[in-house]
């Protein structure tokens, strides 16, 4: 309904709409009868769907991008001079690149859905790589992309997928589960993408997409398995800190510093409940929770005592009268590995926050010698 339309966003997805009919409705091809139509359930083997493939294709641009405050439409490396140019030059490019990924791997490609090869997230992901082997090609070759023919155009890049089609040739769908099986939702396609382009970098060491070393960062079994240790020890010294200082404030015989340093009953509550299921019978504040530990802290009749420890600025900040923040956040971030699931992982930031914690409460108590860690 938008074709032809001046505004760019609307013509790009008139371009993609038209394209993804097109493909569905080309005998012999890998689209063929492969997207779902308006009305009719999906299945196993028919999951694409029409918003999934027009999202990947103007994610990757290959069709065009809107530039300059949504003014200017960009031509991408499938556009022609008109837009009817552009749809079948797409077309052929697509046709051909998609070929090449059904023809490694012909089982996967027809199972749909099992296979995680054939539908929305991973042909959106190949979209997104098709356009950045073009962009990595292109300079390394000193070639216009607009000035290849599709032919030429996937006969230029053909090296740099190789990788990935000598990988898929190899796979079975348990493998691709392994291996491709992404998280649900809007970050599943960039994580599928990121997960082919490291396939493409074990050979090509130069090949690195915007994003990659982040996302690299974040998989990194040692950066992981360095936060989940780094988190139970600031959690242990917290606990040390606090009740070590508790105990000197109001004594160590006895509970005084159990029931003059802990004053909210329904937390004094849920420790002694949860003391009762454990045969260990340690002391109570061995129950409480870490955000627990800050409730305790930030007390008026506490945080004197406490400040010389846990005081610790955001990184960045000049700092506040009382700088306690942190203790939600290294809360928040204890439940990636206490509670993992593929949804819920650290990111890049994650790990420098959780350093510069460790770090400062290691500077704070590491000259105390009371300190039992």
């Amino acid at each position: 309904l938008s074709w032809g339309s001046k505004r760019p966003g609307e013509r790009i997805g008139a371009i993609a709409a038209r394209l993804i009919n097109i493909l569905n409705e080309d005998i012999g091809e890998p689209f063929y009868n492969r997207v779902t139509r308006q009305g009719i359930p999906a299945t196993e083997r028919t999951c694409l769907t029409v918003p999934g493939i027009k999202d990947g294709l103007r994610k990757s641009t290959l069709i065009g991008r809107v530039a300059i405050k949504n003014q200017v439409y960009q031509r991408g490396s499938l556009c022609c001079v008109d837009d009817h140019g552009t749809l079948q030059r797409a077309r052929e490019a697509l046709n051909l690149y998609f070929n090449q990924i059904k023809s490694a791997n012909t089982e996967i490609w027809d199972a749909g859905r099992p296979g995680y090869l054939c539908t929305n997230t991973a042909v959106h992901a190949y979209l997104l790589l098709f356009n950045e082997l073009i962009n990595y090609m292109a300079p390394d070759k000193g070639m216009d992309p607009l000035e290849l023919t599709p032919q030429e155009l996937i006969s230029e890049i053909e090296e740099y997928l190789d990788p990935v089609l000598d990988w898929l040739a190899s796979a079975n769908l348990s493998s691709m589960e392994t291996n491709f099986k992404v998280k649900f939702g809007s970050g599943g396609p960039k994580e599928y993408f990121f997960k082919l382009s490291r396939i493409i970098k074990e050979k090509y060491e130069d090949f690195s997409p915007d994003g990659i070393k982040e996302w690299e960062e974040e998989q990194s079994e040692d950066n992981i398995q360095s936060a989940d240790r780094k988190l139970k020890d600031i959690n242990i010294v917290v606990q040390n800190t606090i009740f070590t200082v508790l105990k000197d404030v109001y004594g160590h015989e006895g509970t005084d510093y159990w029931e003059k340093g802990v004053t909210e009953k329904s937390m004094k509550v849920r420790a002694y409940e949860k003391s009762i299921d454990d045969d260990e019978n340690l002391p109570l504040e061995h129950y409480l929770d870490f955000i627990d530990y800050k409730k305790i802290a930030e007390k008026k009749a506490n945080w004197p005592h406490l400040k010389p420890y846990l005081d610790i600025p955001e990184p960045g900040d000049k700092g506040q009268a009382k700088n306690i923040k942190w203790m939600e956040r290294i809360n928040e971030l204890r439940r990636i590995p206490a509670h993992a699931t593929s949804q819920r992982t650290y990111k890049v930031d994650d790990f420098e926050y959780i350093d510069y914690i460790f770090e400062e409460l290691g500077k704070r108590i590491s000259d105390d010698k009371w300190i039992k860690r």
